[in-house]
């Protein structure tokens, strides 16, 4: 199906002025492969990007300040174009899951399942699992009994939630005895969880996931992790055991945060880094072991 909206819509949308023909825009693209019909992003300025603005007219650019009075495109000025791209796109270009439940997944019993809620195929829910008005749950999910998840919410493909943790002691004879896990794990609103994640559940305490993280594929979060809302955990990331996290932080590709120890708000963790002690708030940490640059 073809989606044709007017460029003055989507101004309007965005309660911004619109420059040039109010031409109609069928898809997205990228502005490395300029499309007619098309809306397109510059972050920032370069002349590249101008390059290909100033020879394909037939598009709507949302773009900086920079580039006024050097393009003639149809365009929107904006602070933050990419973010302004990512709600237009969401608003009236991207397909949504169809609200059901596929004939190949298993519920438990007790589930709650909210309203417009859309489970993939062969996902499994366990008993007492409770899925937000809203929610997403992508094919092959298994989500153990428990699990609070809340409103709209995206659980992507192959993703494991409320498994047991990894919990042992020695006895006598220094044999590991399983430590049983008795609590949940509990995701707030707006939580995107990526592809190939394992997120346990408490040991006695719960595993909590704030409103608004997001998750990147191949992500491991231990038992009675807190992350904070807004935070952002990148691919290959692994927190262990007992870690909070404060909000709006950033995880980097392939760190790992040791068990137990804290990360204030606002921090970032650098590539590969690996986090030993705690951090104190709007710190950034590099290396390994990780030390603190600011």
């Amino acid at each position: 199906m073809v989606i044709l909206v007017k460029a003055s819509k989507i101004a309007e949308f965005l309660d911004k002025e619109l420059k040039g023909p109010d031409i109609e825009v069928e898809k997205p693209c990228s502005v490395k492969n300029l499309q007619p019909k098309c809306i397109t992003f510059a972050k920032k300025f370069s002349n590249d990007i101008l390059e290909q603005l100033v020879s394909n007219k037939q598009c709507l650019a949302l773009v900086t300040k920079e580039y006024e009075g050097k393009i003639n495109c149809t365009r929107i000025v904006s602070d933050n174009p990419r973010l302004d791209f990512a709600r237009v796109v969401s608003r009236f270009f991207q397909v949504n899951s169809k609200a059901g439940i596929a004939k190949t997944a298993i519920l438990g019993e007790n589930v709650q399942i909210g309203e417009g809620v859309s489970i993939g195929e062969y996902a499994v829910i366990g008993d007492n699992v409770s899925i937000g008005n809203g929610t997403v749950i992508r094919n092959h999910v298994v989500i153990y009994d428990n699990t609070v998840i809340g409103d709209n919410c995206l659980i992507r493909s192959n993703t494991v939630i409320g498994e047991e943790g990894f919990g042992f002691e020695r006895d006598e004879d220094q044999v590991p005895i399983r430590l049983p896990h008795l609590g949940k794990v509990v995701i707030g609103n707006n939580v995107e969880i990526g592809a190939l994640n394992t997120i346990a559940r408490g040991t006695l305490d719960d595993t909590y996931i704030g409103d608004n993280v997001k998750t990147d594929d191949h992500v491991h979060i231990a038992h009675n992790v807190h992350v904070g809302k807004n935070t952002i955990i990148t691919a290959c990331s692994e927190i262990s055991g007992s870690t909070c996290i404060g909000a709006n932080s950033w995880l980097a590709p392939n760190c790992s945060i040791m068990n137990g120890i804290s990360l204030g708000e606002n921090v970032f963790v650098g590539l590969g880094a690996v986090v030993t002690k705690s951090v104190e708030s709007n710190s950034v940490v590099f290396g390994n072991p990780a030390m603190k640059l600011r």
